[in-house]
């Protein structure tokens, strides 16, 4: 990740560019570094498998500049970015891309301003995540898959559909999803808060399915934290206790029913319809 030094840098350095700008009533850069980190679970009693495979990567960082533009006698506000570039170039891609894109929005009062009372919030991030070593996530990644395993193991329900316990892996028992780390990494200044503000971010957060293959069973659990010393097995465990209480489960008739939403399908309905569609493009006007 880029170090938090160079993030402040960047965004003050890019305050001080766009103050050379006429048309630009005030301004704010923001400034990041994101770094995440997945290992994909795959276990199958039955067919040789990694159980945790090779972990994958992925950092990004980029720059963003929301500026309030004064065209004529009105005001319009505009949002862009740029991707891999910090630089005094990339504030100049992001400031164009914002210019472009501006908006009028006739209940827009002013960027954010600092309101006086004390940060109360600082430092609740997790270093050993933002420093995470090679063989910590394939670790954590072992914890959910053993988790399931000692579920499936001790059920006595999967234990009367075999003649032994060695003949559990004939039942087809299945582990997948995956654990993955979040790092980041923000600094922020704009013409009304001139003081560089920095945080920092981290997450550990597993989804899991578990399956009973030959008896038609699945379930499925989910885990999120913020610190990877509290992070425990619980996905698993979740994901393998609802697959077997799913055995000899029945099938529906086709029909309405009323359903209440858990917590999983909620979070989906929110990032994927509602969040993408909270834009002020879908009640003005350009």
């Amino acid at each position: 990740m880029i170090p938090l030094n160079d993030l402040k840098k960047a965004a003050e350095e890019g305050l001080a560019l766009l103050g050379g700008e006429d048309d630009i009533e005030e301004a704010e850069v923001f400034a990041s570094s994101n770094t995440l980190l997945l290992a994909r679970l795959n276990y199958t009693s039955h067919i040789p498998s990694n159980g945790v495979e090779e972990p994958k990567s992925v950092v990004s960082y980029g720059i963003g500049v929301q500026a309030v533009f004064r065209e004529g006698g009105r005001r319009k506000i505009g949002f862009g970015s740029e991707t891999s570039d910090i630089s005094p170039d990339g504030v100049r891609a992001a400031l164009e891309k914002a210019r472009r894109g501006a908006s009028n929005d006739p209940e827009f009062k002013s960027l954010p301003r600092p309101t006086g009372e004390k940060r109360k919030l600082t430092n609740y991030h997790d270093p050993a995540i933002m420093n995470v070593k090679d063989d910590a996530l394939p670790a954590v990644g072992w914890t959910v898959v053993n988790g399931a395993l000692r579920v499936f193991e001790k059920s006595e329900t999967l234990l009367t559909l075999v003649d032994l316990p060695e003949k559990l892996p004939e039942l087809g028992l299945i582990v997948g999803g995956d654990v993955t780390l979040i790092g980041e990494r923000i600094a922020t200044v704009s013409t009304a808060m001139p003081e560089v503000q920095t945080d920092e971010t981290t997450m550990v957060m597993s989804f899991i399915t578990s399956m009973v293959e030959r008896e038609k069973a699945k379930g499925s659990g989910y885990a999120a934290g913020t610190r990877l010393a509290d992070f425990s097995d619980e996905a698993g465990r979740e994901a393998a206790e609802n697959a077997i209480a799913g055995i000899g489960g029945v099938r529906l008739p086709t029909g309405d029913y009323n359903v209440v939403f858990g917590r999983e399908a909620v979070m989906e309905i929110l990032h994927h319809i509602v969040m993408p569609g909270l834009d002020t493009g879908v009640f003005y006007a350009a």
